[in-house]
């Protein structure tokens, strides 16, 4: 038995008593070749710790996109999901999620979502930049404030809340999505009160001092 070689193969070399340098090897998979880690002239052994090369079916893509984890009570496997790629801003994939990571990433405070969206003409490619939207569910009115409002520490959430001219007071909330620049408030702020948006930062450092 010959590694390789088919039964013509190994026929034509007892007759011809020569061998074909040249061996082709046929994937078991078909797809695109992405990754090869080897070269001409190299040894190859069985037992590589990495496969020689990487082959993938590049009909279907994945979109891992990355949910604040305040956001993830809303989001469901099987809801709509509007994907635009920057690299190709005319072209707009509609996806459902059908995947949601277990666990938010504890120095984004983002959580893995996950979507197949087809790829029939093969223009988009692996680590692509994309943006998404969520439908979620019914639009509702609610208290919002711009994200540069929000001073994170740890798990809690804070903002500064201007009780009077010149006169700031800390509070806790509870936040909810984000969108646009700005972040729902679900809990310790009353609609019509003024916070600190832009430098809130600054503020928050004076005050603890």
């Amino acid at each position: 038995m010959i590694i390789g070689r088919d039964q013509d193969e190994v026929d034509r070399l007892e007759r011809e008593r020569i061998i074909n340098p040249l061996l082709a090897v046929n994937a078991p998979i078909g797809g695109t070749v992405t990754a090869r880690r080897i070269g001409p002239g190299q040894f190859v052994k069985t037992d590589a710790a990495e496969a020689h090369f990487s082959i993938s079916d590049l009909s279907t893509m994945w979109l891992k996109a990355y949910v604040a984890e305040g956001d993830i009570p809303n989001v469901r496997v099987g809801q709509e999901i509007d994907v635009r790629i920057l690299a190709l801003p005319d072209r707009r994939v509609h996806a459902r999620i059908d995947a949601i990571g277990a666990a938010s990433d504890p120095t984004t405070r983002r959580v893995m979502v996950r979507s197949e969206i087809p790829n029939p003409d093969g223009l988009l490619r692996a680590e692509m930049f994309a943006t998404f939207k969520i439908s979620v569910g019914n639009v509702e009115a609610t208290t919002a404030v711009p994200t540069d409002a929000i001073i994170r520490r740890g798990e809690e959430t804070r903002l500064w809340v201007e009780k009077e001219p010149q006169v700031f007071q800390s509070r806790t909330v509870k936040i909810g999505a984000e969108q646009n620049g700005c972040i729902q408030i679900r809990d310790g702020l009353n609609q019509g009160e003024t916070v600190v948006g832009r430098g809130a930062i600054f503020v928050d450092n004076e005050g603890r001092h």
